[in-house]
């Protein structure tokens, strides 16, 4: 696969999938723009500390490791439950390195919560009840986040297009 020239976004890149394919693509040639937001996880015995520590931290070993191997990369904190986002990471990608024409959805709002009456999952994470708090916190990013990734996405990469001309312009 050749991406030489190519703009992405990959979101949720500060550590994990998207880190590892915000990776791929910066050397393949991609100009990548990193999104992340930090989350402070509550302790919990059957979550790793190190997973904890990822979801923490911000994307800036990432980028580093990206512009250690020759690679072009910028990274940019954004929270996807907020409908204003989508349309600021887009114009941060352009303004920073030209129209974006890959986007890699792989943030998530997970929580570990549940249907079922139990405590623990398989992995032995605390679980707590699926309430309405939850359910939307999780879908606000998982769905309409990504959504509206997409539609930005759509516009960005419409014929005739002016660059700098997105929804937010």
């Amino acid at each position: 696969m050749v991406a030489t020239g190519h703009i992405a976004i990959v979101t949720g890149a500060n550590h994990g999938i998207g880190a590892a394919t915000a990776q791929v693509l910066a050397a393949r040639g991609c100009a990548v723009l990193c999104t992340f937001l930090r989350v402070d996880d509550r302790d919990d015995p059957g979550t790793p500390q190190a997973y904890r520590d990822h979801r923490a931290q911000d994307a800036a070993a990432v980028i580093a490791r990206i512009r250690d191997d020759g690679g072009t990369a910028a990274a940019v904190e954004a929270d996807l439950s907020d409908p204003a986002a989508p349309a600021l990471l887009f114009d941060a990608a352009e303004q920073r390195f030209g129209p974006v024409d890959i986007l890699v959805n792989n943030v998530t709002g997970w929580l570990a919560d549940t249907f079922a009456p139990t405590a623990a999952d398989r992995l032995g994470r605390s679980l707590q009840p699926v309430t309405a708090a939850t359910w939307t916190r999780q879908f606000t990013v998982d769905a309409m986040g990504a959504a509206l990734m997409i539609s930005e996405f759509a516009t960005a990469t419409s014929p005739g297009r002016e660059p700098g001309a997105g929804s937010s312009a």
